[in-house]
C-alpha cells in the first residue's frame, strides 16, 4: 500500500528544498522529525527549518534523488537514499558549485494513514567545489 511512498517523499523533499518551500516539509515529516549531518543535529521540524536559512547562502540549489531501497515492517519503513546535491554561489562575480553526494538513512512512520519522515540523516560520501561552467564557457572570464 505505501511501497512507493519512499521515493515520493525523498522526491518531494528534494523539490521543496530547492523551491525554498520549508512550510511544505509539514506535509511530509512529523513535527519531531529527526535529522542530522555531520555538521548539524535538529529535533524538530520547526529548529530544521531554522538551520534550512542557511540554504538562502546559495543562488540555487538542486537535489537528484537517485536509488531509493529500503524495506516496510509493522507501519515503519528503514531504507536509504540516494542524493547528489548541487549548491550555486558566488565568489568574487563568478559563480562557482558546490556539489554534495548523500545517501540518507531514512525512517518513515504512518500517522493518520499518511507516511511522513520521523529521521533522516545525512550521510555525505563526498564534496566537490569547482567555478561553475556555463554554456558560453567559464562564467567571469
Amino acid at each position: 500500500m505505501y511501497e512507493d511512498a519512499p521515493r515520493e517523499l525523498a522526491v518531494a523533499y528534494a523539490r521543496f528544498i530547492d523551491d525554498r518551500s520549508f512550510d511544505r516539509l509539514a506535509e511530509i515529516m512529523i513535527e519531531d522529525v529527526q535529522v542530522s549531518s555531520p555538521l548539524f543535529a535538529c529535533k524538530s521540524l520547526a529548529e530544521f527549518r531554522e538551520q534550512l536559512q542557511l540554504l538562502e547562502n546559495y543562488r540555487v540549489t538542486m537535489h537528484m534523488v537517485g536509488n531509493v531501497f529500503g524495506s516496510w515492517e509493522e507501519g515503519c519503513y528503514t531504507g536509504e537514499a540516494y542524493c547528489m546535491a548541487a549548491h550555486v554561489y558566488e565568489v568574487d562575480g563568478r559563480e562557482w558549485k558546490w556539489e554534495v553526494g548523500i545517501r540518507y538513512e531514512d525512517r518513515i512512520i504512518i500517522r493518520d494513514r499518511q507516511p511522513l519522515f520521523s529521521h533522516r540523516h545525512l550521510n555525505v560520501l563526498w564534496q566537490q567545489d569547482q567555478p561553475l561552467i556555463t554554456p558560453g564557457g567559464w562564467h567571469g572570464e
